[in-house]
């Protein structure tokens, strides 16, 4: 993958989750006539890729530049990093008590690459006895119309991404899952073209939209199950979820670079056209969850519950902790341009592939004494096990939700 990609290499992961869970469990509904609002500040990063044999490497190969006559003039190498800062925005509703409607959008505050470029000198030249240095490099490019491209790019600012809609129904309970404590949830979530794509000409720079962020499909179907094999009075201590989704991305089009802004570093116009399409893959997504309510708190009688106290027995406990562990298999991705060659070297970078998402959240409820608020940290790491064809992008949430119920 040359440096004319650089822009592609930077995509993160940015933990957008359509249907935050209110109480505990994958498959949970809001009850009825009741708004869930959260808002979350998100603040993820990444500086390398796992490779087709699931090795670090940084995210982007070394680019080897030739000049006509003079053999190599020497190997750019960079190390870009990545920092991605996200408001997140969820509002849920309760049309009843087992179906909840959602809908979702985070949006970039702004998005920093630093690009650490270097320099390996080349071939001897014999027109300066010597081999190109770095400053011999770009003063020959910046004669070509290519200057040397800055360390760090700001991009994305107050930028929406692709909205989220879902809708999620929990299924009746048979007589069997109510005795066991088990209940079934299936969602369905779209998201709508509302996020930014990058400009084809920047050469630092990501887009917005669900496949830049690499989080959510375009579509996706998910069943879940949980178990709450422990309880105390109204409160599951424990809770034990999993989940199974497919998520499908759409094909999209984009305008190729035509090198207006860096002619040698980022041309692909006229050798694959002036657009080109990419089928990006679907996954195929299973996931586990453990979560434990270590302290239920006080119960008290407040307003929420018009003075009862056997109603705030109900509430989410006062803390609670979860764990949870994703597996995505990632499908291949497709490249279609006038350029085969270009499109098949694209398509072998971007083969199929998979994550491993390891994640902790620790939520603070204050609903059982009168203050409808949960506040939550949340942390989440793409690297503890090595992925294939992917970038792991480490993540760390802050964020609160709100409940109103107004009839």
């Amino acid at each position: 993958m040359g440096f004319r990609h650089l822009a592609a290499a930077a995509a993160l992961a940015c933990t957008v989750i359509a249907l935050p869970q209110a109480h505990a469990g994958l498959g949970d509904s809001l009850p009825r006539g009741t708004f869930l609002i959260d808002a979350a500040y998100i603040y993820a990063t990444t500086s390398r890729q796992f490779d087709r044999n699931g090795k670090s490497v940084p995210l982007l190969a070394p680019t080897e530049r030739y000049e006509a006559g003079a053999g190599l003039q020497g190997i750019i190498r960079a190390t870009p990093s990545v920092q991605q800062k996200i408001f997140a925005l969820r509002v849920l509703y309760g049309i009843t008590d087992r179906l909840t409607i959602a809908f979702a959008n985070p949006l970039s505050l702004e998005t920093v690459i630093q690009a650490n470029l270097a320099w390996e000198p080349g071939d001897y030249q014999a027109s300066l006895g010597r081999p190109y240095s770095e400053q011999d490099f770009w003063e020959w490019a910046g004669s070509m119309g290519q200057r040397k491209p800055v360390n760090r790019a700001v991009s994305n600012k107050n930028a929406w991404g692709d909205t989220v809609v879902a809708l999620r129904y929990r299924l009746p309970s048979t007589e069997w899952m109510l005795a066991n404590n088990i209940s079934l949830g299936m969602t369905l979530q779209g998201a709508l073209p509302t996020g930014r794509d990058k400009n084809p000409e920047a050469l630092l720079e990501i887009g917005n939209t669900a496949w830049w962020l690499h989080n959510y499909g375009d579509a996706e179907a998910h069943l879940s199950i949980d178990w709450r094999p422990w309880w105390t009075g109204d409160v599951a201590r424990l809770t034990l979820s999993a989940e199974g989704y497919y998520a499908w991305l759409r094909t999209r089009t984009y305008d190729a670079a035509t090198g207006s802004r860096h002619p040698l570093l980022l041309t692909q116009a006229p050798y694959v056209g002036e657009t080109y399409k990419i089928n990006g893959g679907d996954w195929q997504v299973g996931r586990v969850q453990i979560e434990w309510a270590p302290i239920i708190g006080p119960t008290l009688g407040t307003w929420m519950t018009q003075g009862s106290v056997e109603k705030a027995r109900k509430f989410p406990p006062l803390l609670s902790l979860l764990v949870q562990y994703s597996f995505v298999n990632l499908q291949p991705s497709v490249w279609e341009s006038n350029y085969d060659i270009w499109s098949v070297k694209q398509a072998e970078f971007w083969g199929a592939g998979y994550k491993h998402i390891f994640a902790a959240q620790a939520t603070l409820s204050l609903l059982r004494v009168g203050a409808p608020m949960m506040l939550y940290v949340r942390g989440r790491s793409l690297d503890i096990l090595p992925g294939k064809n992917m970038r792991p992008a480490n993540a760390v949430t802050v964020g609160m939700r709100l409940l109103l119920k107004f009839w």
